[in-house]
């Protein structure tokens, strides 16, 4: 969905081909082909970051997003999952409000149905959220909330008007993540800040699961972890080094793991239609989650970057 969809905030990647000097769409270093293929992609490594990002081959069709198909509308709208999430927000952002003062505005880039605005609002702020999906924008405004197609921003809200901008899982969708920040950011007060949160490449689990598959297909654990939704995997330098090109300070950065509540329904959704994880999902989640738990392990990078003023 984001990969193909966000026209506004992606350059055209018609003809990108597979070479060893593809540039690192994290921080513009150069890539090494990984030898390992996600659906109608090549997935490469940069040199300089280890950013991992997906180039079209050349011999495949391009394929379609589903994003947004029915189950992701049923799944964030579970009330278990919404709880985990906004926990989730509250860690942060009462963190974030700890540091640098409280935050009256926020532009929530991807909102999805909404479910950040939703708690945004509810905690006092003027929560705006931008969406690609037009159903998800059509339930999010259905729900009370004031969300736009990103095609439409440019005029509902001007620049340098709000304190925080946020992209929860969105940057990793965009073949072109540079652009679609710095399109965002221009929506930020001087001083303002940004919160992005974005699977963390360097999660210990992704070099075995793509070990193991290209050992044992069809044995195909790493499409848990790596699919075609996602275009870029980044790591913690090549987010802070977006950041920096975008014009951003990194203000904080941590890890976090993702929330239980979706990932127990995301591996009972797979188990029943044979994807992902398949049949041993449900029954690999548990101990696999209470051991990083245990650990202190996390799968996603959370960063904040700040407008200078």
């Amino acid at each position: 969905m984001y990969a193909d969809a966000f026209s506004q905030f992606k350059e055209d990647s018609v003809g990108h081909r597979s070479t060893e000097q593809e540039q690192c769409p994290a921080c513009g270093g150069p890539g090494r082909d990984r030898s390992y293929r996600i659906e109608s992609f090549d997935l490469f490594r940069c040199r300089l970051c280890a950013t991992e990002y997906l180039v079209q081959s050349p011999d495949r069709d391009p394929v379609a997003s589903t994003y947004w198909d029915g189950y992701k509308f049923e799944l964030y709208a579970t009330d278990l999952v919404q709880a985990n999430y906004e926990d989730r927000y509250e860690q942060i952002l009462s963190g974030v409000e700890t540091e640098h003062g409280r935050l009256e505005s926020v532009l929530d880039i991807g909102c999805g149905i909404g479910n950040f605005i939703d708690w945004a609002s509810r905690r006092g702020m003027r929560a705006v959220g931008a969406d690609v999906d037009a159903g998800a924008v059509e339930t999010a405004q259905g729900r009370g909330l004031t969300a736009y197609h990103v095609d439409d921003l440019p005029a509902e809200i001007p620049d340098g008007s709000v304190d925080l901008l946020t992209l929860w899982d969105v940057i990793e969708h965009v073949h072109d993540p540079r652009g679609l920040l710095q399109r965002s950011v221009r929506y930020l007060r001087p001083g303002g800040l940004v919160v992005m949160e974005t699977p963390d490449v360097q999660f210990p689990a992704r070099p075995f699961v793509i070990a193991v598959r290209k050992i044992a297909e069809p044995i195909r654990w790493s499409d848990m972890l790596y699919y075609a939704d996602h275009q870029v995997y980044f790591s913690g330098r090549g987010l802070s080094t977006l950041m920096a090109r975008c014009g951003l300070n990194v203000v904080d950065q941590q890890g976090m793991r993702s929330p239980t509540a979706k990932m127990a329904n995301v591996m009972e959704h797979w188990a029943a239609t044979g994807t992902g994880a398949g049949k041993l999902g449900p029954a690999l989640y548990k101990p696999v989650d209470l051991a990083m738990r245990a650990i202190g392990m996390t799968n996603k990078l959370i960063m904040v970057g700040q407008l200078p003023e």
